[in-house]
């Protein structure tokens, strides 16, 4: 018995330190030759640490699992990307993405082709799926547009990028250099490798001394980070705003536009919005109108009248146009935008309010007011009962899931609602030049990784329809 006991305690002994060499050995190898030198941040998946808490999760909770299964057993995904026998790990032990300066909403990524026969042979195959062709540069690449990723590739390596704007002559000097120039990070010291090897994380966000991460637990998603500013107190450490009191979603945010540097940012991001285009509405002139405080809280529904619009033809069959009255529901959401009192004048000026009316969202009626402090605009036409606020977050988000879904009543929108219980994400000064961020993401089973809730519960709900 003693001997058995021995060589079951050095087996153990035995696997634990082979797991443990295994993950050095992986931690360090998965980020070598994947980031570009030039990357402006970086963002790693832990693909096995994912998979290590949810068999955790399954060996403490057996149960939940095998009623759960069998809602995982139906027909494959038709465009699931299956990776065996492919010539390339697209499952490695964590997946790692950065972005560049000039490449905006673009992720890229490098992978190893292990077999460059397999995989020619699979992306052949694949793309003939997506309807898409391989072209022909110093290299060989294709775009799924369907998926928004563009792939480029030699006999060793494939390059990725995902991109809201998928675009072989946006991506091809990225693809040049990690293809034809090797210009990769394979320094294990390099500060972003260092980084990503030590975060034990699920999900690590860096950019340069800042970094975001994200944890799947029982029950709930963590997210936390820690921001260095360039300049001193860029963000005001008390704020006021102004909100529906107990709201289903509450948002606010004081981007300080006593800090020239923050107008300026806001104006740019703006800028590239098509909506503010096609209202005619500028930037500059916009923000010049604005403090930076803006509140957007939602509670309840109302009724709204809305004109229809409709052709008939009258004796003389002659086209004529019909207007009538009919009542849509809508939520009830109050805009609150810290401005002085030339913001409402401008908006008119520029023809996105008319008589009261904010004409530039077309689908709800927003009655506008306006006084010292505030523009307002609410789905409501009387004065709408707000609670005048101060709090120590300069940024903050708070979702009641199931009483947002009922104001909102969106579409399938109840396969989120009976899943998951709140969400709240705040941002704070925390000294003059280090912010902090938390978050929290709550699901309504507590005993239950948040993954598997979500996996399952809208499989569960799929399946059932």
């Amino acid at each position: 018995m003693k001997k058995l006991l021995k060589i079951t305690l050095s087996l153990i002994i035995l696997f634990v330190i082979g797991y443990f060499i295994y993950t050095f050995y992986q931690k360090r190898a998965i980020v070598k030759g994947v980031v570009h030198i030039e990357a402006e941040s970086v963002l790693k998946i832990g693909i096995h640490d994912i998979k290590k808490t949810l068999l955790v999760d399954l060996i403490s909770s057996p149960g939940y699992y095998w009623n759960n299964a069998k809602f995982s057993q139906s027909k494959k995904d038709k465009d699931s990307v299956e990776t065996d026998g492919k010539g390339i790990d697209f499952e490695p032990y964590s997946m790692v993405f950065y972005t560049m300066k000039n490449q905006q909403n673009t992720y890229f990524s490098t992978l190893k082709i292990d077999d460059s026969e397999a995989f020619e042979i699979y992306i052949l195959d694949y793309l003939k799926k997506k309807n898409s062709s391989i072209e022909n540069a110093q290299y060989k690449y294709a775009i799924d547009k369907k998926s928004k990723l563009v792939f480029a590739w030699t006999s060793n390596k494939l390059a990725i990028a995902l991109s809201l704007d998928p675009s072989f002559e946006k991506c091809q000097p990225v693809f040049d250099d990690v293809l034809l120039n090797d210009k990769l990070i394979y320094d294990t010291n390099n500060s972003y490798l260092k980084r990503i090897i030590s975060s034990d994380s699920h999900i690590t966000y860096l950019n340069e001394d800042n970094e975001m991460t994200i944890n799947f637990l029982d029950g709930k998603a963590i997210i936390s980070g820690l921001w260095h500013t360039s300049t001193p107190y860029k963000f005001k450490s008390q704020i006021q705003y102004t909100a529906i009191p107990d709201a289903s979603l509450l948002f606010y945010l004081d981007a300080n536009f006593q800090n020239e540097e923050n107008r300026k940012w806001v104006s740019t991001f703006l800028d590239g919005i098509s909506f503010f285009e096609k209202n005619n509405l500028n930037s500059v002139s916009l923000t010049d109108q604005m403090n930076g405080v803006i509140s957007l809280s939602i509670k309840d529904a109302t009724m709204q009248s809305d004109t229809i619009i409709t052709y008939e033809y009258d004796d003389n069959f002659e086209k004529v146009t019909t207007k009538s009255l009919q009542e849509k529901r809508a939520p009830v959401v109050v805009l609150s935008v810290g401005a002085h009192r030339g913001l409402n004048s401008y908006l008119i000026e520029q023809g996105a309010l008319e008589n009261n009316i904010l004409k530039a969202i077309p689908y709800y009626t927003f009655y506008a007011q306006e006084d010292s402090l505030n523009s307002v605009f609410s789905t409501v036409k009387h004065n709408q009962t707000l609670e005048s606020k101060t709090g120590s977050y300069f940024f903050n988000l708070d979702v009641d899931f199931e009483n947002l879904q009922k104001d909102l009543e969106i579409p399938k929108g109840e396969k989120v609602s009976t899943l998951l219980e709140s969400l709240r994400i705040s941002a704070r000064q925390e000294s003059k030049d280090t912010i902090i961020l938390k978050g929290k993401l709550l699901g309504k089973t507590p005993h239950i990784n948040i993954i598997s809730q979500l996996f399952f519960g809208l499989q569960e709900q799929d399946s059932i329809r």
